[in-house]
């Protein structure tokens, strides 16, 4: 049977794996889908600024929709689902716990 120093060992390591995994895992969500979805609404092919140039030409009602191709790839796989669903939940708490935190310290000091 384990005794309680080894116990917590294993814990303190499993959570700090999970919170570098949960760090890795926002930046490469908060970094790379945003920014792909900035691109993809911003690209217009050739065909599509000729088409423009033309409507403008003859005068006709311009709408952005009718030259954007939006084209949505989905990226995620299982385990950024799991890292992403882990990752949430574990903001959540800090939030919580860092609001309760101040919230003592404000009865205190205000």
């Amino acid at each position: 049977m384990p005794n309680n120093r080894h116990a917590w060992l294993v814990f303190k390591k499993i959570l700090l794996i999970l919170f570098v995994l949960f760090l890795m895992n926002y930046y490469q969500v908060a970094s790379g889908n945003y920014r792909n979805s900035l691109t993809n609404k911003t690209i217009l092919t050739e065909d599509k600024i000729k088409e423009f140039e033309e409507d403008v030409k003859n005068g006709e009602y311009i709408d952005i929709k009718n030259y954007t191709e939006e084209e949505y790839i989905d990226t995620r796989n299982p385990i950024s689902k799991i890292g992403s669903g882990i990752g949430g939940e574990i903001d959540q708490i800090v939030n919580e716990k860092a609001g309760n935190f101040f919230n003592f310290i404000k009865k205190y000091f205000f």
